[in-house]
């Protein structure tokens, strides 16, 4: 069969005109019998933007013809933005009137054109980067979408729960299936839509009414596309998992069950994938960190049917109090995990660190191991202030602990704490951009948000996590092996404008970006100020989003020329690939030359799939803490909220609540004190004729005016 490397090689030559899939097929030589997965390699390579099927079904190079293949991402306000597929290269906006059929989510081709005139509808920015023209639809994501049912005299409506479908779907009388105003419904989309004509579509399930138990959690399951069960070849092969490890495989292991052992985790964690374990070495002095993962690739190998699931779904997706797992839940719990008290198989990485907490050697084995205590990061950090404490009741969380594992979590600590130190030194840009905890009771409502502290417990986790992946990454490279790479792009340099600005304008100082000494005293000066989520999210949206690659590159915010995720084989498919990868290395013994044949063609189109899957989950997991937090808000109307002004557009405010992670639009024809214009320099809105400004983090105080549960839009009004 021919290789992805040949294809490319023929179509990025110089030489190459365009062609059909008969004319490829005979240059390449591509037998009768292979046409089929040839064809299925070239959807493959269009998929991934590498090749364009134009009319008449010749294939063509996107660059040489002016084309980008990427996700279109849409705003509720209905224009949008191509993110393209290849690395490194601009987004391209799109106006709603150049959208053609497409829709948010949808895998599209655009014809770009760098000499219009476009205004990017990012808050502040001005006409900057390419625009373009959808001319075709690779994939429509959206066949299936969630929103709320309003009936009318001869068709419906279904107002789509994410905004950005900013297009309301038509449905005829005969396909509501029962459906009454209010409820959340399911609708399958016939015809997709055009400049003047909305997505039409079919009700296909009535999921039930808004706030009810669980219903959020299957709206969002049904709006993002997440699989909602597991096929029964997957659990009848999860069932057969072994919860005792074999013991001709633990034979021919290292043995580390004498080392003491901890997990440390969230109180909710579903899984347990990583272990701890330290030493000093008696003959160097070194300290020792043993991190231990589940050997997810003994029980998932490749090409099993637990593989193809795990691939699929690539990772698994955090929903308030539930989740939607990448393997099935009862043996992601236990079999595939680390757990308290049973021997497991793990993959160890080894370090030793110097006085100074500098890596020297690290070594990478396959071995047994056993935990002796599952502790969650509350716990930790209990334990970790206990042992500094000199009141008798603060030192009683330490106490409880056995000794051996008390000093266990006093000499990581020690040595996280100088990692963390190091990794400022040289750079590392740590982004503290809030998480909140949404506490959801038995009946699904919501009773209690608060704000998770990532402190010294979360911290002594991170910093091995880190060291372990580095240091796969390093082997990885210096042995020639495939994998696949975690990579962070620099910023793009209109984003690194918009951001200088905005500091420029809030703090009323210059910072350049790309001075990690400046962004790093910067961050510093805002945390604990009401300016810090504001300051930390700007920095976010500045930035590209990290992504898999089989391509080394640095990582921009760690500043690591050498990174990969190796830690978390349960609930992401890369690290699982990395370990299927080792285990073909390290102990099957293929060479690094076989290998990268094995997995030259396959690694391109997992990661690609990874950081869609990735992406996918992101968004989810921000949409049902925002639909909770908004259910949360209903019952507090009448509170007087504290917030921060973290957007300023001619229509008003957009404002940040504080303690919440959510955003309200202040319109400006509710500012009813004055008239107010839109200053472009200031970045604020000015009145007239008093000269009041809202500005770029100012603090205001607001009250709730309307909350459209639909849409999901919380609008706000100034308290006072």
């Amino acid at each position: 069969m021919v290789s992805e490397r040949e294809v490319l090689g023929l179509v990025n030559s110089k030489t190459y005109r365009q062609m059909r899939t008969e004319e490829l097929a005979q240059r390449l030589s591509v037998k009768d019998a292979e046409m089929s997965d040839f064809l299925a390699l070239l959807e493959e390579l269009e998929r991934r933007g590498r090749l364009v099927r134009v009319k008449k079904q010749h294939w063509v190079n996107p660059d040489r013809a002016g084309l980008v293949a990427g996700r279109l991402q849409c705003n509720s306000r209905g224009f949008g933005f191509v993110l393209p597929l290849a690395e490194g290269e601009q987004d391209v906006y799109v106006a709603e009137e150049d959208m053609r059929d497409a829709m948010h989510g949808d895998l599209v081709v655009v014809e770009v054109h760098r000499k219009k005139p476009r205004r990017s509808g990012r808050r502040g920015r001005k006409a900057l980067g390419p625009s373009g023209w959808v001319i075709k639809v690779i994939e429509h994501r959206n066949r299936h979408v969630i929103g709320t049912f309003a009936p009318g005299r001869k068709f419906g409506r279904v107002v789509p729960g994410n905004p950005r479908l900013f297009r309301d779907i038509y449905v005829a009388r005969e396909d509501w299936m029962g459906a009454v105003a209010g409820d959340q419904v399911l609708v399958e989309l016939t015809a997709w839509p055009s400049l003047h004509r909305n997505p039409e579509g079919e009700i296909t399930e009535v999921v039930g009414k808004a706030g009810a138990p669980g219903t959020d959690v299957q709206l969002v399951i049904l709006e993002f596309g997440l699989p909602r069960q597991f096929p029964q070849e997957v659990l009848r092969a999860a069932e057969g998992l072994p919860d005792t490890p074999p013991a001709e495989e633990v034979a021919g292991r290292r043995d580390l069950r004498e080392y003491p052992t901890i997990t440390v985790d969230p109180e909710d964690a579903k899984d347990y994938d990583d272990a701890l374990s330290f030493y000093r070495d008696a003959a160097t002095g070194r300290r020792v960190v043993m991190v231990h993962i589940s050997d997810m690739s003994f029980s998932v190998p490749p090409q099993g049917v637990l593989d193809a699931e795990a691939r699929k779904r690539g990772t698994s997706v955090y929903l308030a109090n539930a989740v939607v797992p990448m393997l099935p839940p009862e043996q992601s719990r236990d079999e595939l995990s680390l757990v308290e008290g049973k021997d497991r198989l793990a993959k160890t990485v080894i370090m030793q660190f110097d006085d100074a907490a500098e890596m020297g050697d690290y070594t990478i084995c396959h071995s047994v191991v056993s935990v002796d205590r599952r502790m969650t990061y509350t716990e930790v950090q209990e334990v970790l202030e206990g042992s500094e404490a000199e009141a008798p009741a603060t030192a009683a969380a330490a106490e409880k602990l056995p000794e051996d594992l008390l000093q266990l979590l006093v000499d990581l600590d020690a040595l996280a704490g100088q990692l963390r130190r190091r990794r400022q030194e040289i750079g590392s840009v740590d982004l503290d951009v809030p998480e909140y905890r949404v506490s959801i009771d038995v009946s699904g409502q919501v009773v209690g948000v608060s704000q998770i502290v990532r402190d010294r417990s979360h911290g002594l986790v991170e910093e091995f996590m880190l060291s372990a992946n580095r240091a796969v990454a390093h082997f990885m490279r210096k042995n020639k092996l495939p994998a696949l790479y975690r990579i962070h792009e620099p910023p793009q340099k209109e984003d690194l404008a918009e951001f200088a600005d905005f500091i420029r304008v809030v703090l009323e100082r210059e910072v350049d970006p790309l001075d990690r000494k400046q962004l790093q005293d910067l961050l510093a000066e805002v945390t604990g100020t009401h300016l810090a989520e504001a300051v930390n999210m700007q920095l976010l949206r500045a930035m590209q989003r990290a992504v898999y690659s089989p391509n080394l590159k640095p990582h921009f915010a760690l500043h690591f020329d050498r990174y990969c995720h190796f830690t978390s084989p349960v609930r992401r498919y890369p690290d699982l690939v990395v370990h299927q990868i080792l285990d073909r290395f390290l102990k099957e013994k293929h060479g690094a030359g076989r290998l990268r044949a094995e997995w030259r063609d396959g690694l391109p189109g997992i990661a690609g799939h990874c950081n869609e899957m990735q992406e996918r989950a992101d968004e989810a997991e921000r949409e049902i803490v925002k639909i909770k937090l908004l259910r949360y808000l209903q019952d507090h109307r009448d509170e007087v909220f504290e917030g921060v002004v973290t957007g300023v557009q001619e229509y008003g405010l957009f404002v940040r609540l504080q303690d919440y992670s959510v955003e309200g639009l202040v319109k400006v024809q509710d500012i009813r004190d004055d008239f107010y214009r839109f200053d472009e320099r200031k970045k604020a809105l000015v009145g007239t004729r008093k000269g009041r400004e809202f500005r770029l983090g100012q603090t205001l105080k607001v009250t709730i005016s309307e909350i459209d549960m639909a849409r999901r839009q919380l609008d706000l009004r100034l308290h006072g």
